[in-house]
């Protein structure tokens, strides 16, 4: 198996330890032909790029996007509200817009805040409430989806409860990939499972890589889909016919 891309990679900017540099030069030694510089969105609480720093990374990426490897300018955009809504800055473009649910956002009208902070801690105590949250965040990320081009939905089913397998069946009839996140993949790996058997979504390996040296480390991923009998074409970001894979 050889990497061809990885769309999921963080740098200073948001919580990770390298530059977009190191990042940059970590991909070319791995001969990626892309590498997604998806910082959070904005309204991720502590980690989140503010609004008016994106233009600025914005330009940070596409200065340092030279040789072999294609740098691109992505986000991980977060969704803030149960209509689907995303914390999308202004500025330029992505080149990729990868979503996930995350719990310490700050969320978009009250009844998002009560959804991620009030019933989501009473879904500790309450079988009912565990329901109504799954159901609230299944068709916010559903919506999200539905409304807003998104390429990929990161780490699914991590943290946050979601029927994966209705919202495979979205992403496949919407043209969205799914991620199997290899930072968080036993946490997710029923949720994959789900989505994988229910449906025909493809999917991509994301590193979710936190240092540069993670990026491409898709060993995990690689793993998981062999030991379940994920057909490997329906991983886009992998040349499977490599001597050894």
């Amino acid at each position: 198996m050889r990497p061809l891309a990885d769309y999921h990679t963080h740098t200073r900017w948001s919580h990770g330890k390298g530059t977009i540099a190191d990042n940059l030069r970590a991909g070319e030694a791995l001969g990626l032909e892309a590498l997604g510089i998806a910082e959070h969105g904005p309204r991720l609480l502590l980690w989140g790029v503010p609004r008016r720093r994106w233009p600025l990374l914005a330009q940070a990426v596409r200065t340092a996007s030279q040789g072999p490897t294609r740098l691109l300018f992505n986000i991980e955009a977060n969704v803030i509200s149960l209509a689907g809504d995303l914390d999308l800055p202004p500025g330029p473009s992505p080149d990729m817009v990868l979503v996930g649910l995350h719990p310490q956002v700050a969320p978009q009208g009250l009844a998002a805040w009560w959804t991620y902070y009030g019933l989501r801690w009473l879904s500790l105590l309450s079988p009912a409430c565990r329901h109504r949250l799954y159901d609230a965040f299944t068709l916010a990320l559903v919506r999200a989806v539905e409304r807003h081009r998104v390429d990929v939905v990161v780490h699914p089913g991590y943290r946050l409860p979601v029927d994966t397998a209705y919202l495979a069946r979205v992403c496949a009839r919407r043209g969205t990939r799914l991620e199997i996140n290899c930072r968080h993949l036993e946490a997710a790996a029923p949720d994959i499972l789900r989505a994988a058997r229910d449906s025909e979504v493809e999917f991509v390996f994301g590193s979710d890589a936190h240092r540069p040296e993670e990026i491409g480390r898709f060993e995990k991923g690689r793993d998981f889909v062999r030991r379940w009998g994920i057909e490997g074409e329906r991983i886009i970001n992998v040349d499977w016919q490599e001597k050894g894979s």
